[in-house]
């Protein structure tokens, strides 16, 4: 069974890392994906890739920090294609400034910028098309939105304040069948954290508190956003799902 057959889903940060493989494990349930990223060729070499294995797929640039490409892409895409039924907002960027430093405010500005403001901007420009679909949304937050651990301020406190987005969001569209969640992973092996892996003891926050005792697997992060954005998920809204091998729970 397919779990995703025939749904569009709009996938944000999916040129590459958990974005595309998030893209790929939606086009394996058979949804139709539209994938954008601020490296707009990026986004469509990932489409193509689909496209050449069988799947329906689209690539496109979004700067998510541009509210006015944001609005215009979700007025096209509700006029083309008439709604949206999953929205993935997975772009995100990190940052290393400690609290003291000087460029600790240029890091924050991005960090906040992107995380942050990128989700709400994409989320509230597609209300629209997602009423339209009585879609959901799924977003992606971090165990660094629950505890500081490893990470600087921006980053902590963008991923904190998803927690609460998701659950304002969910709240605020209910009324319209629309559902929101989120999706907390710990460290995975992603692009995003091989900085932080390559590091010395930059993981040990993570490790020495994993009930796992492992990083965990990108598609490990995938089955769960695809299991929110299905109709399994259908009684389910205004949940943060960690993902995290037990780090919240020692």
């Amino acid at each position: 069974m397919e779990l995703l057959k025939d749904k569009l889903v709009l996938v944000t940060g999916a040129g590459r890392g958990l974005g595309a493989a998030i893209a790929a494990g939606m086009a394996a349930q058979g949804a139709r994906l539209i994938l954008v990223d601020i490296d707009g060729e990026a986004a469509k070499a990932q489409a193509a890739h689909l496209v050449a294995q069988g799947y329906a797929a689209g690539g496109y640039p979004l700067d998510v920090t541009d509210r006015i490409a944001v609005k215009n892409l979700a007025a096209d895409i509700l006029e083309r294609l008439g709604g949206l039924d999953v929205l993935v907002n997975n772009a995100g960027v990190a940052g290393r400034a400690a609290f003291d430093q000087p460029e600790a405010t240029e890091v924050w500005d991005r960090v906040i910028g992107v995380n942050l403001e990128g989700a709400f901007n994409v989320s509230h420009a597609f209300v629209p098309a997602l009423k339209a679909a009585k879609g959901n949304v799924v977003h992606l937050c971090s165990v660094a939105g629950f505890v500081a651990g490893g990470s600087t301020a921006g980053y902590v406190v963008s991923k904190g304040a998803i927690r609460s987005l998701t659950q304002v969001m969910a709240r605020d569209l209910a009324p319209f069948g629309i559902r929101v969640n989120a999706v907390a992973p710990g460290i995975m092996m992603s692009e995003m954290a091989v900085a932080q892996l390559n590091r010395p003891g930059g993981a040990d926050w993570f490790m020495n508190r994993v009930l796992l005792k492992r990083i965990g697997e990108t598609n490990e992060v995938v089955d769960p956003v695809v299991f929110l954005a299905s109709a399994m998920a259908s009684y389910i809204t205004g949940t943060i799902l960690p993902v995290d091998g037990g780090f919240l729970a020692a």
